[in-house]
Order: structure tokens, then sequence, then C-alpha cells
């Protein structure tokens, strides 16, 4: 009898604690977690991306937002502008993210800022990419066999001449604002080429598309900057004038063909702490210019916005898992199922 209540009595007790301890999960009780991740409970701070003015950062921008957003909750926003501006913006904390910093292009500005820890490099994208302020469309190249490098100009100058430009051949420059222009009018003067070109301010990207487009169709002449990854350099026949490669150490502005770049994503230095998860994301992304020019493509031939470009990008490609963790794909999949 004793033995039978004892048995009772401890079947009890198993039960009492089971019980305790399935109630003490369903209330709450913390899973253990790392150090730095940070609380899902505690609402998110935005994080703002710098919406540089040209085509393959702005769509880099969509790519990453979306997975930012969808993938790990944050909310996201832009700022618009371009270089010199937005890169000032980074430091100052205005943006927390730029995905396209061009290196020559902007290396006094970023040497200086890694060195007083006003930004963090974190990732790359973009290395199979080019640029050159020596474009002619390859018609042009043809027609004109003596025309094969930079200096050749001082021979064809009356060749891209205009009305405006006094003799001079017009040379469709990097829009105003653009660390390109100022290297630009740079190997102009290291080429002593100053009384043969007169450099051109576009205005804009697509002002500067939209000159070469323009010749292109009619089969003009035209001289200008350019570079890849771009939808109109994937689409049209294009011939780069040969230029000295740089020394080591050295940049274009010396008098020297553009390297291609190092194109970094940098961030401010305060969000790893607040969002350690979007920096690992950023560790690993790795865009082509490949996917980037045939996403431009799609772009263009379909009228799509940015926006729109990026989910096509995302629900066609599925390089992006392998830079997220499997809940932020999983959560991803289901934001792309549910855009139809």
């Amino acid at each position: 009898m004793l033995k039978t209540l004892i048995s009772r009595m401890s079947s009890a007790w198993y039960i009492f604690s089971a019980m305790l301890l399935l109630v003490t999960l369903g209330c709450g009780a913390a899973a253990p977690s790392s150090e730095n991740a940070p609380d899902p409970s505690d609402p998110k701070e935005p994080i703002v991306f710098s919406d540089l003015s040209w085509d393959s950062a702005q769509l880099q921008n969509r790519i990453a937002m979306y997975i930012v957003e969808n993938g790990y909750g944050y909310p996201v926003d832009t700022l618009f502008g371009d270089t010199i501006p937005l890169f000032n913006g980074l430091i100052k904390g205005d943006t927390q993210v730029t995905m396209e910093i061009w290196l020559p292009n902007q290396q006094e500005a970023w040497d200086k800022a890694v060195a007083d820890g006003s930004v963090l490099a974190v990732g790359h994208s973009l290395d199979d990419n080019w640029q050159s302020a020596f474009v002619i469309p390859t018609y042009v190249a043809n027609e004109n066999p003596g025309l094969r490098s930079v200096q050749d100009l001082s021979q064809f100058k009356e060749l891209f001449a205009t009305a405006e430009t006094g003799g001079k051949a017009r040379l469709v420059s990097c829009p105003a604002g653009w660390e390109c222009e100022k290297t630009n009018e740079a190997q102009v003067q290291a080429y002593g080429l100053q009384g043969v070109i007169d450099l051109t301010n576009p205005g804009s990207q697509d002002a500067l598309f939209a000159s070469l487009n323009g010749a292109y169709i009619k089969g003009e002449p035209w001289l200008g900057y350019l570079w890849g990854p771009t939808k109109i350099a994937s689409e049209l026949d294009l011939t780069l004038l040969e230029e000295p490669p740089c020394a080591e150490g050295v940049g274009p502005e010396t008098g020297c063909g553009y390297p291609p770049a190092n194109i970094l994503i940098a961030v401010n230095p305060e969000l790893p702490e607040r969002a350690p998860d979007v920096i690992q994301f950023l560790e690993k992304f790795a865009l082509t210019s490949k996917m980037e020019g045939e996403t431009e493509v799609w772009m263009g031939n379909n009228d799509a916005t940015t926006e729109e470009a990026a989910v096509w990008f995302l629900q066609n490609q599925d390089v992006w898992t392998q830079w997220v963790t499997e809940g932020a794909a999983a959560n991803i999949r289901n934001a792309l199922a549910a855009e139809g």
C-alpha cells in the first residue's frame, strides 16, 4: 500500500514538473543568443542606402534593400545624390550603406576617411568592370583606321568638333559631382591635349547615354566617357582608344588608362554594432558586371523600374541564396512569391 502511494506521488510530481516547464517556456523564457545578436523584440532602426546617380548603384541598392528588408526585417530608405556629397553623408551617418565606392577614383578621400575611422569597407562587387574617358563607336574606328590611340586625337580633332568647341574635339565627360569629372580633366592635361579636346559636361548619366545613343543611331562621330556595366555599353559596339597602362601606385590622372576599378561596399562604422546580420550579408554580396548588365538590359527592354528589376533578378537568379542565412532566404522567397 505504502509502495503504491509513493509511486502515485512520484508520478504526480513528474507530471507537475513537466507542466511547470511547459508553462515557463510558453511564457517566453529567453533562448540562448550570441552576445552581438540584436534582440528581435527591439524595434529596428532604418538603414539608409546612398542612392548614387547611376543605374548600377541604384540597382544594387534595390537588390540589397529587398534582401535587408524582407530577409532580415529592417526598414530601409535611400538618400539620392552624387559621389562627393553622399560620401560625406556616409561619414556623417546620414546614410549607413554605400554599395559602390569606386577606387582609385575616390582614393584620396577614401584613404583619409579610412585612416580616421569614418568609414568601413565590408565587401565588394562588380569586379569585372571597366571605364574610359576615350570611347568611340566602332564604326568611327573602322572608318578612320589611323585613329587608334588617345594621342591620335590631335590629327582627328575636327572629326569630333562642333560649333561650340572652337575647332577642338568635343569629349562628353562625367556629370558634375562625379569624381571622374576631375580625373578626366587631369588626364587631358597630362596627355597635353588641352588644345585638342573640349570637355563637355552632359549634366546627368541619362543625358550622357542619350548623347551616345543619338549619335550611334545617326552613325555620327562621338567621343566620350563610358563605363561598364551599363545597358548601353552591353548593347552598342564600342571601341576604347589605346592608352598606356598605369604604373603601380599611380592613377589615370597622371596620364594613363583607367584600370579596372576596385568597387567597395562601405558602411558607416556605427552599423556593425546595431546590424551585425546585415554586415554578414554585405560581406558575402558578390554581384558581377555580367549579372548587372543582364539585369539592366531586361530593365530597359521592359521599361521597368529599378525596384522591378531587383525583383526580377532575385526571382531568376539563385546566387543571392549564398549571401544570406537559411532563415533570411526563406523570408525572401515568401516575399518574392507574393510579388506574383
